[in-house]
């Protein structure tokens, strides 16, 4: 906060390097300039003034305006203070923080409508089993209570919700919440991710990453280094070409001059890399420091920068003599140079001269570069700013951050969309956002005020297509997330200044940057990028969709083998139900072992090669594909167990086909592990054996079972008997039987799937030539 005293009611004298403590409205100052960055975005240090401002105005436009929170970079002030506490703006953002309520992942709401279609599906099959074994077997309540049972063992996998689980709590101990699985595969995610750099606040952000089909990225800090850099230095002007490498290495005469200028002609206060004051001035320093230039100077005096004459001089006595250095706009310079330094040394300056400069300046600010103009002249015993020699130019900006552009590169190819919000100007916004490869016409940009002013109908046609937003306030962030998510998108926002908060908050998750990031924005994420780089996102996206795709491998496998369950015990009960069949100690066992076993090492499946070359998700696991499979999946094992059950009661009584059934029932589901590994994909692929832990799995399960033959009270606790050699063996043919099964149902896909691809492809051919010859 402000160190110097009140100076009477609520007015404050605020100076350089204080926190400014509430919002003000400026009565009195001195070439002031605030650091807003972590409110407003705004990367470049704002100039302040006491000239009145539209109170409509964006907020980073409101100069004569001081924000809680920002800093004093240089100059002083006299303030009073007009807003405190919740009513400044950094209130009003912690207002928003709290009315954003959390959204729903896509999986919670997937997890959320199987419970339910699994709830109503096992009452009315269970209620089925029980009214039909009172009238027609003529059972006891308990008789019938405890096939009723079976049913639900068999039909809802373990680890469901537990609205879901709640009538089973009685015979399995299964916790409540998340899908035990799906927690222990997303736990995996985020140990994996950890390595890469990306923190895990909240589980559910794994999963949603592998949803994400927008991102929205702060400039400031998240796209670029949020500091201002030097990017290039002319001093040819005939040429316009700009220096590369080492200027001093050029050899021309006016470089050094120009560093000197650059070194000394600032009020940045500090030595040794770490610098203090106008960031400007700040990247001039570190320019020279990067040119390995160095001077001895004693200060003589100066005339400080104001924003009517946009000028700064300063005069200092040199090891090469004593000099007047002047920096500031180049167009104002240019008025105030009768000289220039050029390659044959200091020569009168003429109108070709001052055209070239000129032409150089518009082409650096077209490319949305801040130019800065340098000069010096002969010191006569006080500071001048005429009859000045000009020096050259230099283009500044906050650059990209490396990786960046090969990220966003990488986001497109994936079917993802970045979209840039920054509260800086619309010109600077746009050509990083066309340098990194996010925008490509200024159609596809829209500032604050515009977002206040377009028609709502308007904004819902136009925000989808925009990919840059600038000028924004904080507000504007939590609308434009609200917008996309409407659209359909899953969106993710990143950002780390306290101003990304709210719109971090409203996301379907909020990435903060760790490094830069402040509390406020890290406390109200659900992920933390702990390098601050943008290409640490995309890889987290690319880890989401591997964990989405194994979780949707895992759930299909449980419904495929539990519907496999559910339609033996229901035909057995309805059409064989004069024989015995399996015991709800039975199911409960095939569900305890072999249905858990197969899935902890699905969830450890490797990532599949075209994982970044796939579109978004939009439809979830619950596809027309995926419930087709589940469908022939779990009739292929319900035909398989009946027709050992049938045969095995024929030939060797009800007793050893119980025992049959029950094993091959169990070895049905481990084996089916291996066509769950790919959708279409042939068990048998060159990734056969990637999955080691697979292999565990099934051959621990197997053996498992096989413990329960040998003990007498086991097989008596299981209701099983022993089998001969030539019964182990149609048990082990019919659970292997899944396999080939399997790989002609995926060859039958795979053909569908071709035809339709190639229909689409004659369709498109069409379409193309029908455009072409209406174009011609």
């Amino acid at each position: 906060s402000a160190h110097a005293a009140s100076m009477g009611g609520s007015d404050i004298w605020l100076e350089e390097g204080d926190m400014v403590p509430a919002d003000c409205r400026i009565l009195q100052s001195e070439d002031m300039r605030c650091d807003e960055s972590a409110l407003t975005g705004e990367s470049n240090g704002v100039a302040k003034t006491p000239n009145p401002c539209e109170e409509k105005s964006a907020m980073a436009d409101r100069k004569c305006m001081l924000y809680s929170s920002s800093f004093v970079l240089k100059g002083q002030a006299k303030a009073l203070v007009v807003k405190t506490g919740q009513n400044t703006e950094l209130g009003k953002i912690a207002g928003m923080l709290t009315q954003t309520k959390e959204a729903k992942t896509p999986l919670e709401k997937i997890l959320a409508t199987l419970g339910k279609v699994i709830t109503v599906f096992v009452i009315s099959v269970a209620a089925v089993i029980f009214v039909f074994g009172i009238f027609f077997k003529e059972n006891s309540l308990l008789s019938n209570f405890m096939s009723s049972v079976a049913i639900a063992v068999a039909a809802i996998p373990e680890g469901m919700p537990a609205i879901v689980t709640a009538m089973m709590t009685v015979t399995m101990a299964i916790p409540e919440g998340m899908p035990a699985i799906v927690t222990v595969i997303m736990a995996l995610g985020v140990q994996r991710m950890s390595k890469q750099r990306a923190i895990i606040r909240k589980l559910h952000a794994v999963e949603t990453l592998g949803g994400c089909s927008c991102i929205c990225s702060d400039k400031t800090g998240t796209l670029t280094e949020n500091r201002m850099t030097v990017e290039e230095i002319v001093v040819d002007f005939r040429t316009g070409t700009p220096l590369a490498g080492d200027p001093l290495k050029s050899g021309h005469p006016a470089v050094r001059p120009l560093l000197e200028c650059m070194r000394i002609c600032n009020t940045v206060k500090g030595k040794g890399g770490k610098h203090i004051g106008d960031p400007t001035e700040v990247a001039l320093v570190r320019y020279a420091d990067s040119c390995a230039f160095f001077t001895d100077f004693r200060r003589l005096g100066g005339i400080p920068f104001t924003s009517e004459r946009k000028m700064m001089t300063v005069s200092a006595q040199t090891p090469q003599g004593r000099k007047n250095y002047v920096k500031g706009g180049a167009d104002v310079l240019l008025g105030k140079c009768t000289r220039i330094w050029t390659q044959g040394g200091i020569r009168a300056i003429t109108q070709k001269d001052r055209e070239e400069i000129l032409s150089v300046t518009k082409e650096l600010a077209f490319r949305a570069l801040r130019v800065l103009g340098f000069a010096c002249s002969e010191y006569t015993g006080k500071p001048a700013e005429e009859n000045l020699i000009f020096l050259g130019v230099c283009g500044m900006i906050d650059p990209p951050k490396q990786g960046v552009k090969e990220a966003v590169s990488q986001c497109m190819r994936a079917g993802i969309m970045p979209v840039m919000i920054t509260g800086d100007h619309r010109d600077t916004a746009f050509a990083i956002a066309k340098r990194l490869g996010i925008a490509q016409s200024e159609e596809q940009v829209l500032t604050g005020t515009e977002l206040d002013t377009l028609p709502e109908e308007v904004l819902n046609k136009q925000i989808p297509k925009t990919r840059v937003f600038a000028r924004v306030s904080p507000k504007h962030k939590s609308a434009i997330v609200e917008r996309f998510q409407k659209a359909g998108n899953v969106v993710a926002m990143t950002g780390d200044g306290i101003n990304d908060a709210p719109g971090i908050r409203k996301a379907d998750i909020g990435i903060a940057m760790g490094i830069s990031g402040t509390d406020v924005t890290r406390s109200a994420a659900d992920m933390v990028i702990a390098d601050d780089n943008f290409s640490t996102i995309v890889s987290a996206v690319q880890e989401g969709r591997h964990i989405f795709s194994n979780i949707k491998k895992t759930i299909l496998f449980f419904l495929a083998t539990n519907l496999a369950e559910v339609l033996c015990i229901l035909i057995a009960s309805l059409v064989l139900w004069r024989l015995e069949f399996l015991t709800s100690t039975q199911l409960l066992w095939i569900n305890l072992i072999t249905d858990s076993l197969p899935v902890l090492s699905l969830g450890a499946e490797v990532m599949e090669r075209d994982c970044m070359l796939r579109p978004p998700r939009r439809e979830g696991i619950f596809t027309r594909e995926s419930m087709t499979s589940v469908a022939v999946y779990g009739i292929l094992q319900t035909i398989v167990c009946l027709w050992v059950f049938v045969a095995g009661a024929r030939a060797y009584g009800n007793a050893v086909a119980v025992t049959m059934t029950f094993f091959v029932l169990s070895f049905l589901e481990l084996f089916h592990s291996f066509n769950i590994r790919s959708e279409r994909g042939s068990a048998f692929s060159k990734d056969f054996f990637s999955n080691k832990m697979l292999f565990v799995t099934v051959f621990a399960g197997i053996a498992v079972n096989l413990l329960l033959c040998p003990f007498a009270p086991v097989r008596a606790a299981f209701d099983i008997v022993p089998l001969t050699w030539k019964q182990w063996l149609i048990v082990f043919l019919s659970s292997l039987s899944i396999i080939p099964l399997a790989e002609i149902y995926k060859g039958f896909v795979r053909l569908v799937c071709s035809k339709k691809k190639g229909t689409y492809r004659k369709n498109h051919a069409k379409a193309q030539k029908k455009d072409a010859s209406v174009c011609a």
